[in-house]
């Protein structure tokens, strides 16, 4: 996801701030980041300050921190947060039950970024074609390089997961089914 998150940003003409250990520093700096911060021997929160948004891939702390880096009324988009109410409402098209619940287990996310005078908004994502092909036609002209780590057979998928759980793949890994 960061992968695609890095080119998508810059394509769409943001400068882009991103966190890497040393061995990914290289490919994140060929994807277009502007600023690299070495997560293993920095804490981003010292370092960056009114960033118009962060879309954060990692949750927890990580989450809770980004909050206090954005400018007033920026931002922070995740996909590894809690859903708040309008993910209920406005992605899922449900009713008081969930957006009641949502709304209670992201109320420690809510409150954070109301101290921070940040907004805050879980990223639901869904099937959608159009979007896919957007996708597609970028790669096809070559403004977006997939990054691929590994590719495994089939009969690997254990593996697979297992170097997943690693948390080192830079990109993508594959299971091939031939």
């Amino acid at each position: 996801m960061g992968t695609f998150a890095i080119q998508i940003a810059k394509w769409l003409g943001a400068e882009v701030t991103t966190t890497a250990s040393p061995r990914g520093k290289g490919l994140v700096e060929r994807l277009g980041a502007d600023v690299v911060i070495d997560y293993t021997t920095q804490r981003f929160e010292d370092h960056v300050r009114d960033m118009d948004g962060v879309f954060d891939l990692l949750g927890g702390d990580t989450l809770t921190k980004s909050f206090s880096v954005v400018k007033p009324g920026a931002m922070v988009v995740s996909i590894a947060g809690m859903p708040e109410p309008a993910t209920a409402q406005k992605d899922l098209k449900r009713g008081l039950g969930l957006t009641a619940l949502f709304w209670l287990a992201s109320f420690g996310l809510r409150r954070s970024a109301k101290r921070h005078n940040a907004r805050y908004r879980y990223l639901f994502m869904h099937p959608s074609g159009a979007e896919l092909a957007e996708l597609a036609r970028l790669i096809e002209s070559g403004t977006l390089t997939p990054i691929i780590d590994r590719v495994f057979p089939f009969a690997e998928i254990n593996d697979a997961f297992a170097y997943l759980e690693t948390g080192r793949a830079k990109g993508k890994v594959i299971v091939t089914m031939v």
